[in-house]
C-alpha cells in the first residue's frame, strides 16, 4: 500500500512541475516588447522609460503606461499620432513611421522627450 501511495505522490509532483513549466510563458528577452506585438514605454514622474524605442518601418503598435500621478501624452513630434494617458492607465497607439522620429508629452514637452528608431 505504501508503494502505491508513494508512486501516486511522485506522479502528482511530476504532473504539477510539468504543468507549471508549460504555463509559465515568461519572456525575459528584455527588448521592451509588451507581449502585445509591439514595444512598450512607461511615463513615470516626468520622463519616458525607455526614452528610445526601436520600431519596424511602417505601422507599429506601441503600448504606453502611465505610472505617474498626473496625466501624460505620447505624441509624435510631427503630430501624426497622439494619445493621452491618465494616471494608472495604459493606452495602445498605432504609429506609421519610415524614418527615425521624435516623441514628447504635450503636457511636459521640455522634460518628456524621446526617439523612435526605425530598424
Amino acid at each position: 500500500m505504501r508503494t502505491w501511495m508513494a508512486r501516486g505522490a511522485v506522479a502528482g509532483v511530476i504532473a504539477l512541475t510539468l504543468g507549471a513549466v508549460a504555463c509559465s510563458g515568461n519572456d525575459d528577452s528584455g527588448d521592451g516588447d509588451s507581449g502585445g506585438g509591439g514595444p512598450s514605454i512607461t511615463a513615470r514622474d516626468f520622463e519616458f522609460d525607455p526614452s528610445s524605442l526601436s520600431v519596424s518601418s511602417g505601422e507599429s503598435t506601441i503600448t504606453i503606461t502611465n505610472e505617474g500621478s498626473v496625466e501624460h501624452s505620447f505624441t509624435l513630434d510631427d503630430d501624426s499620432a497622439s494619445v493621452d494617458i491618465e494616471p494608472g492607465e495604459s493606452q495602445t497607439l498605432t504609429v506609421n513611421v519610415t524614418d527615425d522620429a521624435g516623441f514628447h508629452c504635450e503636457y511636459h514637452p521640455d522634460q518628456m522627450t524621446g526617439t523612435l528608431t526605425v530598424s
